[in-house]
């Protein structure tokens, strides 16, 4: 009988230290979204990553029930929908026009029925910079003060590129050295082409069930558009999905042992012939005028994925700092928007 690797509690657990570096970026990440709409030239409080959003696109799930899991059983009902939000991974919004093809897909799976939702933010590159949580959270937290820094005169934000450069250089002081110049290798040999088009992955791991596993979402049927490296990806959006119809598989990679599958390595992608992808999911989005939610209430919308249910939660040490961040940063964005939206309607 094959092995697989459960979830304990201890897979998330951080130093004092750790915490103590986590908590300094809490506040930081609050005064970055209070400042994002004026960094970003918005009239809204924007994320305080993936900033820049080219769509949100509307579709069913269609659980496929076998031994990895069962989602219409963790859902609670077969009826289910899926709302998707494709961007990009900066804190600025940008123009529109070229970006490095590193892209976010976040995934959000609702019973229509009763008010029960999961939702994984998903990625085209598969691996992270870093096994430290010390060393990611001191570059976040220098990030921050870069990013609070663009709300004040450009003198100010400049006096902040040393130590955010200093905290990125720390990863080159580091045992695993190669894997972080792999990585970055294929961050490199990304070609451009449709978003959609793109597999996305979890970063790090997530509960199903009792088990810990990764997250794939992998195209399975659409229509091949043609490469082009200055394609504007929100206008493409729009122009194919207006005319096509695109299908996925929501796929799960269970981890067999902590040696093979580890939890806490973000920077290894754990090998297909310890765990092949099992789909439990099939997403179909039919074609649509994607314009319609160009609205508040889809901006708004949570792809928090520490709101889901304990047998969905993320899993890990990196993960665990995901949750306060995530939870600090939409609490206040949700916040300052709701007071935006009251003034607009006066």
């Amino acid at each position: 009988m094959a092995k697989e690797l459960y979830y304990s509690p201890e897979m998330d657990r951080l130093t004092p230290q750790e915490q103590l570096l986590l908590d300094k970026d809490i506040k930081l990440v609050e005064k970055a979204v209070h400042v994002s709409s004026k960094v970003n030239g918005k009239r809204y409080a924007t994320r305080n990553a993936h900033a820049k959003s080219f769509g949100f696109v509307r579709g069913k799930f269609i659980p496929v029930k076998n031994k990895a899991g069962d989602f219409s059983e963790l859902l609670q009902g077969s009826n289910l929908g899926v709302i998707i939000r494709y961007s990009h991974p900066n804190f600025f919004t940008m123009k529109n026009g070229p970006e490095y093809p590193v892209y976010g897909c976040s995934v959000k799976i609702y019973n229509k029925n009763v008010p029960v939702s999961a939702k994984f933010p998903l990625v085209n590159v598969p691996v992270f910079i870093t096994n430290s949580v010390s060393k990611f959270l001191k570059i976040h937290i220098n990030a921050n003060k870069f990013f609070i820094a663009r709300g004040k005169p450009l003198g100010l934000s400049l006096l902040r590129i040393p130590a955010l450069a200093l905290s990125g250089l720390s990863l080159f002081f580091d045992s695993q050295i190669f894997s972080i110049l792999r990585n970055m290798v294929r961050v490199l040999d990304i070609e451009k082409r449709f978003i959609a088009t793109y597999a996305y992955h979890s970063v790090g791991c997530y509960r199903m069930g009792d088990k810990v596993v990764k997250i794939r979402l992998k195209p399975t049927k659409y229509r091949a558009t043609p490469e082009e490296p200055l394609m504007d990806q929100t206008q493409k959006m729009y122009d194919y999905f207006v005319k096509e119809e695109l299908s996925l598989d929501f796929q799960v990679q269970v981890g067999t042992t902590e040696k093979r599958t580890p939890v806490n390595n973000l920077l290894k992608k754990w090998s297909e012939r310890s765990s092949k992808f099992v789909t439990v999911g099939r997403i179909v989005l039919p074609k649509q005028d994607i314009t319609e939610y160009r609205k508040m209430a889809y901006e708004n919308l949570s792809f928090n994925p520490f709101e889901n249910a304990d047998e969905l939660k993320p899993v890990g040490r990196m993960q665990k700092i995901r949750q306060k961040i995530y939870n600090t940063s939409i609490a206040a964005r949700q916040h300052l928007n709701q007071i935006t939206s009251s003034k607009i309607n006066r």
